[in-house]
């Protein structure tokens, strides 16, 4: 590797970057890291000229963080329990509960697979290689050292990144700079980025090269990587170039072959002569990891934007494949800031979690006491966010079953409910709408809930499932009816006037069980059920 020989954009991007940063983060200040961040937000909004939201109150939040750290709607008893626990401590001790829980692994590996994976998520394998990770608790540096690279021997499915796109070296290309660090540049193969002055051809090119010499050897079904090979652009004056393997920062890898360790080139060539596989001298790929890992920059502050962008509906660089010299994070300080505790922490993904989960900014209220709403890139107001359909359908499955969830007695009982959960969801989850920008609704989603035979199956009166449960409490007790409807679905109290009108509601139907499965419809399918906020 030698020093950049192009690129002072990109350069500037990096020395920008680190001129913002704030006093660098040791390990022992983590448990004052949600306190820090909460004080670069405050000094934020005080700058602005802006009122933050209240914080959420017990049912918000706790609905909102068992979303995002495991997946799924609160069950009554965990709601109602948390609700009456009386402690100070109460919300930073179920942030810890729930990311120590069985449940963690199974969604948050989810959360990582769609970062890496983006469109292409859904491979059994990689999904169960991520889960083991998470498990582990695997650091951030390690499973992008091994999803890039290897070794792919012991751990099935880790090579799905790459092998998913071997057919394609511009989708390597793109969504290895997204994925591991925030940046497109698409736009830069034909010709210098017509709005990004950071990146231009050379870039595109140079991490092309990265991936070039990789290819797949089906005769040895092996995924391999060839010891030559070079990447040529034309640009827009017409001129041929070789382009340099050059990392965004404009950091060139030296590839001269003879500098090669001699050891690892007989290696190699001898292999070649036996009609075997065996890695090349110079892994470009590796060469890649070693730059990223080295300076740092780019590869933590993507993915801890993403992870903002995951917890609270929007990243501090927005859009999150988008960082550059041009586009600043919306709060200074605090991508600084958690990318430094992520080096520093070792690369500990579970760490940023539980700093942002326990910062005032993730806890506010999604609601304004009137006035103008803040933008969101001031995070001065939850964003209400839509459930992913998986999210949607474990949640609707959980609030019209029976009970077990609140009867658990292992967290090995725990895991494999929730497993059972999401089989059965998988056949719901196909047909329901996934986030997007502005979202709402789609009238496919609107008649699916309100017409397939699965869905209405759900409220049907049967066994001990919620239905079930309603319809058989004594007819003198409608309040405790749709108080239990409404801790069961919503995760909390009706107000006065809801319960009001549905008692007025209930008083007027006689079939008390169809009753029954209009009310349990109408919260599922309601709004409020549908987003997290």
């Amino acid at each position: 590797m030698r020093s950049p020989a192009t690129s002072l954009s990109a350069m500037a991007l990096v020395l920008a970057v680190a001129a913002s940063a704030p006093a660098q983060f040791s390990p022992d200040k983590a448990q004052s890291l949600p306190g820090r961040i909460d004080e670069l937000t405050a000094a934020h909004w005080q700058a602005q000229g802006i009122a933050p939201a209240a914080l959420s109150d017990d049912t918000e939040f706790l609905r909102r963080l068992t979303l995002d750290l495991i997946g799924r709607i609160p069950s009554r008893s965990e709601a109602q329990s948390f609700v009456t626990d009386s402690s100070p401590d109460k919300r930073p001790k179920a942030v810890r509960r729930l990311m120590e829980g069985s449940e963690f692994p199974l969604h948050f590996a989810a959360v990582l697979e769609g970062i890496i994976q983006g469109r292409r998520s859904g491979e059994r394998d990689f999904a169960a290689y991520l889960r083991r990770k998470v498990e582990e608790n695997a650091p951030w540096d390690g499973i992008f050292r091994q999803v890039v690279v290897g070794p792919w021997d012991d751990e099935k499915g880790a090579d799905g990144f790459i092998r998913r796109r071997l057919n394609s070296l511009d989708d390597l290309t793109n969504d290895a700079a997204r994925a591991f660090f925030g940046v497109n540049v698409s736009c830069a193969k034909c010709h210098d980025h017509p709005l990004v002055e950071d990146w231009k051809q050379a870039h595109y090119y140079g991490m092309q090269s990265f991936f070039a010499r990789t290819y797949d050897d089906k005769k040895r079904k092996v995924i391999g990587e060839k010891d030559s090979g070079e990447v040529q652009f034309v640009d827009t004056a017409g001129n041929r170039h070789t382009a340099e393997v050059m990392f965004l920062s404009g950091t060139i890898v030296d590839t001269d072959a003879r500098k090669l360790d001699p050891r690892l080139v007989d290696r190699f060539n001898a292999a070649k002569k036996k009609d075997q596989y065996a890695p090349p001298p110079q892994s470009l790929r590796e060469e890649l990891v070693n730059v990223a890992l080295a300076e740092k920059k780019f590869l933590s502050r993507a993915i801890v934007n993403r992870l903002w962008a995951y917890m609270l509906g929007r990243g501090l660089v927005y859009p999150v494949d988008q960082m550059h010299s041009a586009n600043p994070p919306s709060l200074p300080g605090v991508l600084e800031l958690l990318a430094d505790a992520l080096v520093a922490g070792q690369y500990d993904l579970r760490l940023v979690v539980e700093a942002i989960a326990n910062s005032r900014v993730y806890q506010l209220s999604s609601r304004t006491s009137g006035g103008e709403r803040p933008g969101e890139e001031h995070f001065a107001v939850a964003q209400v966010r839509p459930l992913s359909p998986e999210q949607y359908a474990v949640s609707i499955l959980l609030a019209t079953g029976d009970e077990r969830f609140d009867q658990v007695d292992s967290a090995e009982r725990q895991r494999k409910l929730r497993e059972e959960l999401e089989g059965q969801a998988g056949r719901l989850a196909g047909k329901l709408d996934p986030p997007a920008d502005d979202f709402q609704s789609s009238v496919s989603e609107a008649l699916f809930m309100s017409n397939n035979a699965e869905v209405q199956k759900l409220t049907e009166s049967s066994g001990q499932n919620l239905v079930a449960r309603l319809a058989g409490r004594a007819p003198g007790e409608p309040a405790a009816l749709v108080e239990a409807a409404f801790w069961t679905v919503l995760g909390r109290a009706p107000e006065p006037d809801e319960s009001e009108q549905l008692l007025r509601w209930l008083a007027e139907r006689p079939d008390r069980t169809r009753a029954c499965r209009d009310l349990v419809w109408s919260l599922f399918t309601s709004a409020e059920f549908r987003f997290n906020h």
